[in-house]
């Protein structure tokens, strides 16, 4: 059956045109008389020497800038209030145009006059945070401490939240310094329990305690991100720490990288009472990626000085687990000790790589239980490869419980004493026998080692030099036959990645 369209009606073609022009215009008005998002124009308030940071703080909407007078102090306690909106409210000094530019360390004699100045009347952080308080980001502020240097500078979160919408988030520090102005040294820099935190570009110092661990950056009740880069970190205890505690929701610091910082203590903390520890240590985390920082000075005094931590602890019960951490790329220098490797506390550590990087100066030769590279007992799954040590004592003190999943190649450490050793053990293939069952140990050029001690193949050397290694440099002399490991091909020791770290201090 066909269909044919009859003669065309203009007059009923009009009326079906001015039908659907009607109806379209009363849509148009219902949109427009529907409520509409209100746009506001973020503001920038500049708070003047002697005004009220805290009210320009409660009055301030999402994407506000607030800029403080350079110079001026402001004493707080002050309070980040929880906020709407995604807009990054911003703190920053009247005199931006005299920062470094981003991605460029801040130093705090040369830009001291575009700081203006944050600190607490009291034992309060100068800086804390309300339940769910979002998106605030400090930029060229100089944080002095609290009175006395009791707690944290600047603490984000209050470690106590019931529920995920009460942790803060989206909290920024760029190009700050931070440090602390009590005789009595200060407790903590940064208490960094918040989601999406960001410190980058910044110098905090002088963190230390008589009596009491103090730490440039910690970080515990959290689940992450954390994002530390290009500072530098000055601590006694530990200059940074994940975890050490526990919290209700029971949370581990995951996802969080550290990267391209100097972490350091002061030579003149040496023989006094602040408690001097460790240089970077992880008690509870998840997929850190710590990498291309420089780490310096660490001495036997509130622990035997050991520079670099991974060591459960079963703050926060099972929920404690240190896994798929990667170490790489970093350069270690003066420190009494190299590493320790605990997974007994908690549900264990679990898939840890130490790759290409420098531990240089570890121990002083003579002095008894100094110049270990590594301790270690109760994990699970270990590299540690193309690193080169140069250390004066032990490769290993193992104890307790073995270490499984164990590989240790392509690196040049000196054997010394006892190279591997265990608690009962002879040194070499006992000690690997019984703590480290089923190791993968080749390619390596220990210097001053012994071939019957080892199972696989691995290449001794009575010295850097017969090796070809020229130790000021941290490379091969030129047309050295020993760069690659003859049997895989592979880089021995450490290659250029870390050399770019050597010349700081």
């Amino acid at each position: 059956m066909s269909h044919v369209i009859g003669p065309v009606n203009l007059f009923e073609l009009y009326i079906l045109f001015a039908t659907l022009s009607t109806g379209l215009a009363s849509c148009s008005a219902g949109r427009a008389n529907l409520p509409q998002p209100e746009y506001v124009e973020p503001a920038v308030v500049l708070v003047r020497k002697g005004e009220d940071l805290q009210k320009a703080l409660e009055s301030a909407r999402s994407g506000d800038t607030i800029k403080l007078e350079a110079r001026a102090t402001f004493e707080g306690p002050f309070v980040l209030p929880r906020k709407s909106g995604d807009g990054f409210i911003t703190i920053t000094t009247s005199a931006g145009n005299n920062l470094p530019p981003s991605g460029v360390r801040i130093d705090p004699l040369k830009h001291a006059a575009a700081l203006p100045r944050l600190i607490s009347a009291n034992n309060e952080p100068v800086i804390a945070t309300a339940a769910g308080a979002s998106h605030y980001r400090f930029i060229g502020i100089e944080f002095g401490g609290t009175k006395d240097g009791v707690g944290n500078i600047i603490q984000i979160g209050s470690a106590t939240e019931g529920s995920a919408d009460e942790i803060p988030s989206h909290i920024e520090f760029d190009r700050v310094y931070i440090h602390s102005t009590s005789p009595e040294g200060q407790r903590r820099g940064i208490a960094a329990n918040g989601r999406h935190i960001k410190i980058v570009d910044s110098h905090i110092s002088d963190i230390k305690r008589k009596g009491d661990e103090s730490q440039a950056i910690a970080a515990w009740a959290t689940d992450g991100p954390i994002e530390i880069k290009n500072n530098y970190l000055e601590a006694a205890a530990e200059n940074i720490l994940f975890g050490g505690a526990g919290s209700p929701l029971k949370l581990v610091p995951t996802d969080c990288i550290v990267e391209g910082n100097h972490l350091n203590k002061r030579d003149e903390w040496r023989g006094t009472e602040w408690v001097v520890k460790n240089l970077f240590e992880i008690k509870n985390g998840r997929r850190i990626i710590v990498r291309n920082n420089l780490m310096t000075n660490n001495w036997t005094m509130g622990q035997d000085g050991t520079a670099i931590l991974f060591s459960t602890r079963a703050d926060n019960g099972a929920a404690t687990v240190i896994e798929d951490v990667e170490f790489t790329d970093n350069v270690i220098r003066n420190s009494d000790n190299g590493i320790s490797v605990f997974g007994a506390e908690g549900s264990g550590g679990h898939r840890l790589t130490i790759r290409n990087n420098i531990f240089d100066k570890i121990g002083k030769p003579g002095s008894e239980g100094s110049g270990r590279f590594m301790k270690s007992t109760a994990w699970n799954g270990l590299v540690i490869a193309n690193n080169t040590i140069i250390n004066s004592g032990n490769i290993t003190s193992a104890y307790s419980t073995p270490t499984k999943g164990f590989l240790f190649r392509n690196n040049i450490v000196f054997e010394n004493e006892y190279g591997f050793k265990g608690d009962g053990t002879a040194s070499g293939i006992p000690t690997i026998d019984k703590f480290f069952p089923g190791a993968r140990i080749s390619g390596n050029a220990i210097i001053g080692g012994r071939a019957d001690r080892y199972h696989r193949e691995n290449f001794f050397f009575a010295s850097l030099k017969d090796l070809g290694y020229d130790q000021k440099r941290f490379s091969f002399e030129p047309g050295s036959r020993f760069r690659l490991d003859p049997i895989s091909g592979k880089t021995l020791g450490a290659t250029a990645n870390t050399r770019s770290y050597l010349g700081h201090e």
